[in-house]
């Protein structure tokens, strides 16, 4: 088997200046995963979540090149489990795709873990849609499906069913 070429990335923590060439790559996954329909925000609200507020809503780290150049980034923050305490939510990783599969995703999920394992439960939560092939990356790391193993099945109330749920009128929808 052969090894893969890494190529030199600095891993870092994102800036707030990093934030325009991260949304365009949080596009660039969301049309990888079909759903590029779905996303409402823009690198202004990243700026002001991330980096204008006492408490951010997240944390980035990016891979960037020795030109500046960012080629990828892994998105998280902490949650709560009442079993365990602080985790982490890994919301999004992603590389571009001409800079896969020289080991620069498993820096940033290396890097994402480290922290999850220094500073929380020791425990970290993650998102893979079924068709996507990272799965088998994941699971190569030691990663396990909690769909299959413990049963969890992840549900969302998005903005049309909360509008419906605390809507005056019963018929909007």
């Amino acid at each position: 088997m052969m090894k893969q070429q890494e190529i030199n990335v600095t891993i870092r923590r994102a800036k707030k200046e990093d934030m325009a060439q991260v949304f365009k790559m949080i596009k660039a996954l969301a049309e990888f995963e079909k759903l590029e329909h779905t996303v409402t925000l823009d690198a202004v609200t990243l700026e002001k979540d991330g980096f204008e507020n006492e408490n951010p809503a997240f944390t980035c780290l990016v891979a960037e090149l020795s030109d500046g150049y960012i080629v990828g980034y892994a998105l998280y923050y902490t949650s709560y489990s009442t079993w365990l305490g602080r985790s982490i939510f890994l919301e999004d990783l992603y590389v571009q795709p001409a800079y896969r599969k020289n080991g620069i995703g498993t820096q940033l999920f290396l890097a994402v873990a480290k922290i999850a394992h220094e500073t929380s439960s020791k425990r970290m939560d993650f998102h893979v849609l079924s068709w996507n092939p990272a799965g088998d990356f994941y699971k190569r790391l030691g990663a396990v499906d909690m769909t299959v193993h413990e049963k969890w099945h992840h549900f969302r109330m998005d903005e049309t069913c909360l509008n419906r749920l605390f809507s005056p009128d019963p018929n909007v929808s």
